[in-house]
């Protein structure tokens, strides 16, 4: 980021001086500079942050760039750079070498602080953002033992070895790398300049609206730059995530812009005349005004035109030194489009630094000296003098960016002087030549990173891809996809996994087809879960193509995730019989392939099976059996390979099956543990299931408060995953407790919202209890008639039978909303009975004899009523002073004082 010439830009250096001036004061700002490639964006931000740097000798600034070539594909790419910077990683000294040496030797002065709060408040971003190998060997051992912290670093490194690939919850991703920043500049103010957000993939995006909504509390500025035409097009044949962030930040901060494109004539005009008096010239007005009409003011063209006119001696100096017209300026043959400038420039170079670069733009905008050299067959040095010397001193073309470490490699990487120069080169490249020298590009790539190819496997996935290697592509797209999912950027890696099957499509039949795509189909229907729910038609569609891949092969290992996924999704979509089925032949092979990960998940499917069901003992033995086979140590990546964790699952479905039996001190006790369990794993879609499961505890046991505040901690956590089966059920949640607290109309609206996005998810199991839900809340609201319809929808499901007794009993008080109809109420109330005690769901009824003796008393059969409710209230040893039991013992109570009288 090391300055050229600068002019201009008055108004917008205000309006930034003032943006930094807020921060300094602890009025942290966000703030976009827009505007089209070639406008200045860069040069304007280059040279503010000069001037920003030189003012306050304790400022530092952080560089992040997002990567055209792969876009979407590189999970927190800006605000991985931006850490390395800050904690002295290989990568990010290279990125400080980009902004001014005084920046990047006060880059090196805060490393120790910095990773001192990376490891007291950050600790997930080690070996997710930040490599943490690197941290101790950016320090050396022996300041971070001076500074007394070493065995903090080591200790978390060592957690993180054991725990191995543990997925990371993108929640605690955005809270710590907020909360990194806020203490960083409590002592250092920041500047982050984040470039080319228009390539930005959504896990950044997200990262960046978080940041810009809580950047008030900390001494930072957060700036980046983008191409509003880029963002204009959309994402696929969606908007652009960034201008939905763009909108959101403005709507909550005021304007947040400063737009290139918006400068007036007048403004534009002024820039060329103070660029053209940048140097003693006697160039009149007639001059600058075509000069003017010819580039309209676009910085970019401005300057290369001009470079242009004097290398083609248009332009010359006079005796005194002073730029002058010369006498062969002729503007008709001059270039009319800024594109026109760089083919001029290009094309007078030497043919072997045109060739030089043409290897170099297939990379990208930034390249790398080592890859650059083993295609075009020449030494590193020999690349790296024709870099520098040539192309960088003489030409101006590129420009160093330093050395980089990627394991035992050090790199030397080059940047383009601007993307429409790497993109001129690049467009120029017929199909052929193109393909070919994407193709070197990856084969080269391979032979420098070796065992390490994860660190590249987008950039690997890309070059193969166009270089018409398509398997070889696919490999690196499900490599690239399991990194993602590393990271909780789930949809990241569903894209490269539904490319990599794209690519497979051009690959013959044979054995290492077959084994690719069970790969990529396997982890994509994993992902799929996340993104659009257990019961999606896609996850069933990727699992089944998946099953299919295993029978060709002759069922391998790989057939049992694949049986699991399956099971899973029938299991939601409601086909409870078949999904017990499936179950019970998948267990066993799960134990003779001595996987006792997918054993714990295949448990847990048939307690959860068992449970909708009714069988309330059996389910119960599934989750205590799926709960103590659990080793922490060993089955951290259970949720990674299940999509969820398997025991966090059991202990909190186990919680409801332990309530249904009577056991309510028991049941809380293993909810509070399934919850800290999910706390300790720190999965971001598990963290959502364990809050979801815990406000439907409370919804058992009548804890309305508890139920609402644990539903919506659901839905913050599934909003910010963008999980939307949870968001659906969460809602839903929400919506009952809201019912029963006192807002009948809003609880029942958002009730039945949620009812109509879960069904929307393919979702069918659980449908009968948020039915019943509902007609629970249009009962708490007297409205009978749609209770009872309701409740009659809740019926439709006949394969799942555990909350039977709720809706009969329901029914009855609906009935009795109206009079005349106790004979029909009490016959449902009996059925309510029946099916809780064949169930032995005790709490249930418990329950129904609450309702029963209800009916009975005003019909002159109060002792009836009274004996069959103390009967089933003296069974319960634990957990009296719940609801249900509290309204039990107060209702027998005023039996006994009034008898067959209600007080």
């Amino acid at each position: 980021m090391e300055e050229g010439v600068f002019v201009g830009r008055e108004r917008e250096l205000q309006e930034l001086h003032k943006r930094v001036d807020d921060a300094l004061s602890g009025k942290g700002e966000i703030c976009f500079v827009t505007g089209e490639a070639g406008s200045g964006k860069t040069a304007l931000v280059r040279h503010f942050v000069g001037q920003a740097l030189a003012a306050d000798p304790d400022l530092v600034v952080a560089l992040g760039s997002c990567n055209a070539q792969v876009g979407a594909g590189e999970p927190y790419l800006p605000f991985r750079e931006v850490l390395a910077q800050l904690t002295g990683d290989g990568e990010g000294r290279q990125a400080a070498d980009r902004t001014t040496p005084e920046n990047a030797g006060r880059l090196r002065a805060v490393v120790v602080r910095s990773v001192q709060v990376l490891v007291e408040v950050a600790p997930d971003l080690i070996d997710v953002l930040v490599p943490g190998a690197s941290l101790a060997g950016a320090l050396g051992k022996a300041v971070a033992e001076k500074v007394g912290w070493m065995d903090r670093l080591e200790a978390v490194l060592k957690k993180k070895d054991r725990q191995g690939e543990a997925v990371v919850e993108q929640s605690r991703i955005f809270e710590q790398y907020t909360a990194f920043l806020q203490q960083v500049s409590a002592r250092t103010p920041l500047i982050l300049f984040l470039d080319d957000l228009q390539w930005a993939d959504d896990a950044s995006l997200g990262l960046l609206f978080h940041l810009g909504r809580r950047v008030e509390a900390g001494r930072i500025l957060i700036l980046g730059a983008y191409r509003p035409n880029d963002v204009a097009l959309g994402r696929g044949e969606e908007r652009h995530p960034l201008a939905a962030v763009v909108h959101e930040l403005t709507r909550y901060r005021g304007d947040v812009t400063v737009d290139l494109d918006a400068i007036p004539e007048t403004a534009s005009r002024r820039f060329v005349d103070t660029l053209l008096d940048a140097e003693p010239n006697c160039l009149g007005p007639t001059f600058r005004q075509v000069l003017f009409r010819r580039t309209g003011g676009h910085a970019l063209f401005t300057v290369e035109l001009l470079r242009e006119l004097k290398e083609r001696g248009d332009l010359v100096r006079d005796g005194d030194g002073c730029w002058v017209e010369g006498p062969s300026l002729d503007w008709d043959v001059l270039p009319v489009k800024v594109e026109g400038v760089i083919a001029e420039r290009i094309g007078r170079l030497d043919q072997d630094l045109q060739d030089l670069l043409t290897v170099a733009c297939v990379e990208g905008e930034e390249f790398t000296a080592e890859v650059v050299a083993q295609v075009e067959a020449l030494s590193e040095r020999e690349v790296v003098r024709r870099l520098g010397d040539d192309l960088q001193r003489r030409h101006r073309l590129v420009s160093e960016l330093g050395a980089a470490r990627s394991g035992g490699l050090r790199l030397s990487r080059y940047r383009f002087a601007h993307a429409l120069f790497q993109q001129y080169v690049y467009g120029g490249l017929d199909a052929a030549e193109r393909a070919c020298l994407h193709r070197e590009m990856g084969q080269a790539m391979e032979r420098l990173f070796g065992a390490e190819t994860a660190a590249v496997a987008a950039q690997l996935a890309r070059h193969f891809d166009e270089g018409g290697i398509p398997l070889k592509a696919a490999a690196y797209r499900l490599q690239a996809g399991q990194g993602a999912c590393h990271m909780s950027a789930h949809h990241e890696a569903a894209a490269h996994l539904s490319r990599g099957l794209e690519l497979l499509e051009g690959v013959p039949p044979g054995p290492e087809r077959i084994q690719m795509e069970l790969g990529l189909q396997t982890l994509l229907g994993t992902t799929l879960i996340t993104t659009f729910g257990y019961a999606a038609p896609q996850v069933e569609e990727a699992f089944a193509r998946a099953r299919t891949l295993c029978h060709t092969l002759g069922d391998p290992p790989q057939v049992i995730p694949v049986l699991f996924g399956l099971c899973l999704y029938h299991m939601v979509h409601g086909e409870i019989r078949r999904a017990r089925d499936e179950g019970e032949r998948f267990l066993p092979l799960t134990r003779q392939a001595g996987d006792v990960g997918y054993e714990i998940g295949c448990h847990f499917l048939l307690g959860a099976i068992t449970l909708y069901q009714g069988e309330l003992e059996r389910a119960r033995r599934h989750f205590e059996e799926a709960a103590a086979l659990h080793d922490l140590d060993r089955d951290r990546d259970l949720a990674h390979r299940l999509g969820n964790d398997p025991v966090v699952a059991s202990l909190l479905y186990l919680s409801w099956t332990l309530w249904f039996q009577g056991y309510p001190e028991q049941a809380t006790a293993r909810m509070e543990e399934g919850l800290r369990l999910a706390e300790v794993l720190g999965h971001p879609h598990t963290s959502t299931l364990a809050a979801f499961f815990a406000s439907t505890f409370h919804q058992l046991v009548r804890q309305w408060p508890q139920c609402q505040a644990e539903a919506e901690r659901a839905l913050a956590l599934a909003g910010r995953g963008r999980f939307p089966f949870w968001q659906a059920g969460c809602t839903m949640l929400r919506g009952s407790a809201l019912a029963r607290r006192g807002s009948g109309d809003e609880g029942i609206a958002v009730l039945q919202e949620g009812l109509d996005r879960w069904e929307a998810t393919g979702t069918r199991v659980a449908l009968p209890y948020f039915r019943a839900r509902l007609a629970e809340a249009f009962l708490g609201a007297g409205r009978r008639q749609e209770g009872l319809d309701a409740l009659e929808q809740s019926f439709f499901h006949g394969e799942e039978v555990w909350w039977h007794a709720e809706q009969h009993r329901l029914r009855a008080e609906l009935l009795l909303l109206a009079p005349g109809n106790e004979a029909e109420a009490e016959i449902a109330l009996h059925r309510a009975l029946a099916i809780a005690r064949d169930q032995k769901a005790k709490s249930l009824e418990l329950r129904a004899a609450m309702s029963l003796a209800r009916l009975l008393r005003p019909l002159g059969r109060a002792s009836e009523g009274q004996d069959v409710l103390a009967g089933c209230y003296a069974w319960f040893g634990e957990g009296l002073d719940t609801a249900d039991l509290r309204e039990a013992r107060d209702l027998l109570e005023d039996f006994r004082r009034h008898g067959g009288k209600q007080s």
